[in-house]
C-alpha cells in the first residue's frame, strides 16, 4: 500500500541533490538582488551596471556545492560591491547566509568556525556601507545581520552534525547486521557439521564393523553366510542416505530462506531404532529412559546425537560387547549417560575425531554441559546434563 511514496522521496532527494537547483538557486538571487533596492525604494531603476554586477554576483552560486569555500571568497567582495552601488542590503544579506550555511553543512567543523569569525566584519563592512549612503541605524543593523549570518552558519553545522551522525550510526547498523548474518552462518554451519559428522559417522563405523565381520566369515569360510551382514551394510547405507539427503536439503540454495537452522532430525523417540542398529553391529546395549516430561524438540534431538555419537565412539575406539544408555531428568534438565566396560583400542592410525569435541559443543550451545572420560575399573563414560528451559527460548 503507498508502495510509490519511497520512491517519490528518494526522486526528490535526488533532485535537491542536484546541480539543477542551484541552478535555479542563482537565478533567484539574480532576480532578488535587482527586485530588493526597488521594493525597499533604495533605487528608482536600475542600470546595466546593477543588472551586470547582480548576474556576476549570482553565477558562482551555481558552484556553491562543490566549493562552498571558494564561492563564499568570490560572492563577499561582489556582495560589497553591490552594496556601494544599488543597495540590495536584505538581498545581500539572504546570499550571505544561503553561502554560509553551505559552507558550515559541508565543510570542516574547524573551517566553519574560521568563516563564522571572518563573516562578522565583513557584514557589518556591508551594513556600515549602505546606512553611510542612506543614514539608517548602523548599528543595530550590523547586529541583526550578523545575528542572522551566524545563525545560517551554526544551522549548516548542525545539519552536517546531524547527517554525520546519521551516516555513523548506518554504518554502525550495516556492520552489525553483516556480524549478526555471519554469526548465524557460522551456527548454521557448525550445526550441520554436527548433523553431517553424526550421521555419516555413525554409519561407516557401522559399515565398517559389518564389512570386518562378513569378511571374516569368508575367509573361515564357516557355515553362516556373510549375506546378512551385506544385507545390514545396505540397510544401514540407505538409511545413512536418506538421514544426509535431509541434512543437506536446506543448503540448497532455492530452499535457503525458509530453512531452518537446525535440521529436522531424530529425537528420544528414536533410541530404540538407534539401539537396534547399534546391536547389529556387535554391541549390546541396554536402554533404561525414565519417565520424562516432554522435552523441546531441539533437546531431545541433541540428547539422540549425544547418544548415537557415543555408541559410535564405543564401537571405534572400545573393546567393549556390552553398552548402558541412561536417559533421565533432574531439576529442569535433561541428563544423558553412555557407559561401556571396554578397554580401549590402540590407535588405528587414521588420526583423531571431532566427536567429542561435538557432543560438547551441542550441548554447550543449548546451555549445558558435557564430559567424557574412562571410569574406575574400565571402561568409558559420557554424561550430558542439557538445561530444557534454554531449549524452549
Amino acid at each position: 500500500m503507498m508502495a510509490w511514496v519511497p520512491s517519490v522521496r528518494s526522486a526528490l532527494r535526488r533532485m535537491l541533490r542536484g546541480p539543477d537547483v542551484d541552478v535555479v538557486l542563482a537565478f533567484i538571487a539574480f532576480a532578488v538582488l535587482l527586485i530588493d533596492p526597488l521594493a525597499t525604494s533604495q533605487a528608482k531603476e536600475l542600470t546595466p551596471l546593477d543588472a551586470g554586477l547582480a548576474l556576476v554576483t549570482a553565477v558562482p552560486l551555481v558552484l556553491r556545492r562543490r566549493y562552498p569555500l571558494g564561492v563564499l571568497l568570490a560572492i563577499v567582495p561582489l556582495l560589497l560591491v553591490c552594496l556601494a552601488v544599488f543597495h540590495p542590503d536584505r538581498a545581500a544579506a539572504g546570499i550571505v547566509m544561503v553561502v554560509v550555511f553551505t559552507v558550515g553543512l559541508h565543510g570542516h567543523r574547524a573551517r566553519a568556525r574560521v568563516v563564522g569569525a571572518l563573516m562578522a566584519p565583513v557584514v557589518a563592512a556591508g551594513v556600515l556601507i549602505t546606512s553611510h549612503r542612506l543614514g539608517g541605524d548602523s548599528v543595530a543593523e550590523a547586529v541583526a545581520y550578523l545575528a542572522l549570518v551566524l545563525g545560517a552558519l551554526v544551522a549548516g553545522d548542525a545539519v552536517r552534525a546531524r547527517q554525520e551522525l546519521v551516516r555513523v550510526l548506518a554504518e554502525e547498523a550495516e556492520r552489525e547486521r553483516a556480524a549478526l548474518a555471519q554469526h548465524r552462518f557460522d551456527e548454521q554451519r557448525l550445526r550441520y557439521a554436527h548433523e553431517l559428522h553424526d550421521v555419516v559417522g555413525h554409519a561407516l563405523v557401522a559399515i565398517n564393523v559389518r564389512a570386518s565381520a562378513a569378511a571374516h566369515l569368508a575367509r573361515r569360510q564357516e557355515g553362516v553366510s556373510p549375506v546378512t551382514a551385506l544385507e545390514e551394510i545396505a540397510s544401514t547405507s540407505a538409511e545413512a542416505l536418506g538421514e544426509l539427503r535431509t541434512a543437506l536439503k536446506g543448503l540448497r540454495s532455492d530452499e535457503s530462506e525458509g530453512v531452518p537452522l537446525r535440521p529436522a532430525g531424530a529425537g528420544l523417540a528414536d533410541l530404540d531404532d538407534l539401539i537396534v542398529g547399534v546391536k547389529g553391529a556387535g554391541l549390546t546395549v541396554e536402554l533404561d529412559m525414565a519417565a520424562i516430561e516432554a522435552v523441546p524438540p531441539a533437546i531431545g534431538h541433541a540428547g539422540y546425537r549425544i547418544v548415537q555419537e557415543g555408541l559410535t565412539n564405543v564401537l571405534r575406539h572400545s573393546t567393549a560387547q556390552h553398552a548402558s544408555v541412561r536417559i533421565g531428568q533432574d531439576e529442569g534438565a535433561l541428563l544423558v549417560e553412555i557407559l561401556d566396560n571396554g578397554q580401549t583400542r590402540a590407535a588405528t592410525g587414521t588420526g583423531g575425531g571431532h566427536g567429542l569435541l561435538g557432543m560438547r559443543e551441542r550441548a554447550a550451545a543449548l546451555g549445558g554441559s558435557c564430559e567424557a572420560g574412562q571410569v574406575p575399573g574400565g571402561g568409558w563414560r559420557v554424561r550430558a546434563r542439557i538445561p530444557i528451559d534454554e531449549g524452549q527460548r
